[in-house]
């Protein structure tokens, strides 16, 4: 009779899904069946549903602070760990909750997780083939769900490049294909671009905020950097540099709770409008690209960049110019003489121009050292006393840093 019932049960689940009834539709016919709160969430943990007959009362936020036993990400033992039963414990404002879990997914792909607010031995058979059949039900949801998502996001990707390398033929074209894909067209805007690695791209678009200052920020992979675009509507300079903040400490705890690593993120200059995204996308780049050599920390802000700003933003063709004008002929001689000229400038600017700490950190004797420095003079025709030459010299090594350098090569 439990069978006959839970297979009825889950005959209608299907018909339902059929007949175009979502997530939160099916989440809250589980629900109500086995009389515990239940919690969908996607494979990077966004709760997509949240239904709770029982009345717990306690609040769930956007993603789900599930700790998978070996998360290995959306392919890792997706299959083993489908149909059994996980047990965790929540830290609420309620207080601490016991709640089990099944892993929603196929061979080799995660798609969520049915969370059920209740301990284990709390749950009987018939409850249990019912979260089992009904979760079948969810997959096929879920499944549909990331489909259509994935052609949106294709759709996206594709538009979001055009508008920020300029590639468009008219203005009005351009407003009318950004209201059917249902953007926020109200200017300002701020353009952050996130480095990640590589593997983890697809993982770190989908764990950023899902609104931010009441609309849903722009959410793009451009040449390998997941690209975000956010509306600063009403927002005074002030305003923004707050919400700039809270919205970045909350994507960076996300992806630590998901275990994306090595993390940096450029953030541009306002744009006024649509049409400014572009030097907006350029700034947050270099941003990006300066903080990670200059050892930054995870957030590098173009505005704050001082002087450098200015001499990162020329074309990166100038700056390749720029380091071969002023550090060619020590590159050049390194090649062909295999010395360590270029290694040697780089060290003694790092350790203040103090002959003694250099020939330390070089591990050579302070004669060898300024027999290399004057070996150096005479190659530029640089004087190492002036600050002007020096200053030449440190901004064209740290042009050798970024990518700026070996775009053209």
């Amino acid at each position: 009779m439990k069978t006959g019932i839970c297979n009825e049960l889950f005959i209608k689940s299907i018909e339902e899904l059929a007949l175009g009834r979502d997530i939160p539709y099916i989440t809250g016919m589980l629900a109500e069946e086995i009389g515990k709160g239940v919690i969908i969430t996607d494979s990077v943990n966004r709760v997509l549903a949240f239904h709770d007959p029982s009345g717990t009362g306690v609040a769930v936020g956007e993603f789900f602070p599930l700790n998978r036993e070996g998360s290995g990400g959306n392919k890792a033992g997706a299959f083993e760990e489908t149909g059994r039963f996980r047990e965790g414990q929540w830290a609420t404002d309620k207080g601490i909750l016991n709640y089990v879990y099944l892993t929603i997914g196929v061979p080799g792909k995660l798609y969520g997780h049915c969370i059920v607010l209740c301990a284990g031995r709390e749950l009987d058979t018939r409850q249990k083939m019912i979260i089992q059949q009904l979760s079948l039900t969810l997959l096929l949801a879920l499944k549909e769900s990331l489909d259509q998502e994935v052609i949106r996001e294709q759709l996206l990707d594709e538009f979001t490049y055009d508008v920020l390398y300029n590639n468009y033929d008219s203005k009005v074209a351009l407003f009318e294909k950004a209201r059917r894909l249902k953007w926020n067209l109200e200017g300002p805007f701020a353009v952050v671009v996130m480095d990640v690695p590589t593997h983890k791209l697809s993982t770190a678009r989908r764990l950023g905020p899902a609104v931010f200052n009441t609309s849903s920020p722009i959410y793009t992979v451009i040449n390998e950097n997941v690209v975000i675009i956010l509306s600063l509507t009403n927002l005074s300079d002030v305003q923004i540099k707050t919400a700039l903040k809270e919205f970045t400490t909350e994507l960076l705890g996300n992806l630590a709770f998901n275990h994306v690593k090595d993390v940096h993120m450029g953030i541009g200059c306002v744009a006024t409008n649509l049409t400014d995204l572009h030097q907006s996308f350029q700034e947050a780049k270099v941003a990006l690209e300066l903080g990670k050599v200059f050892s930054a920390g995870d957030i590098s802000c173009f505005d704050e960049m001082g002087f450098l700003k200015f001499i990162f933003s020329a074309p990166a063709q100038e700056l390749q110019e720029f380091v071969q004008r002023i550090l060619g002929k020590i590159i050049a001689y390194d090649l062909e003489m295999e010395t360590e000229l270029l290694k040697t400038i780089e060290v003694y600017l790092n350790q203040h121009c103090q002959i003694t700490n250099c020939a330390k950190a070089l591990y050579i004797h302070e004669n060898t050292l300024r027999s290399r420095l004057k070996k150096i003079e005479q190659l530029l025709g640089f004087d190492l006393k002036r600050i002007d030459h020096l200053l030449n010299i440190y901004i064209a090594l740290q042009i050798l840093k970024t990518d700026h350098y070996h775009e053209f090569e």
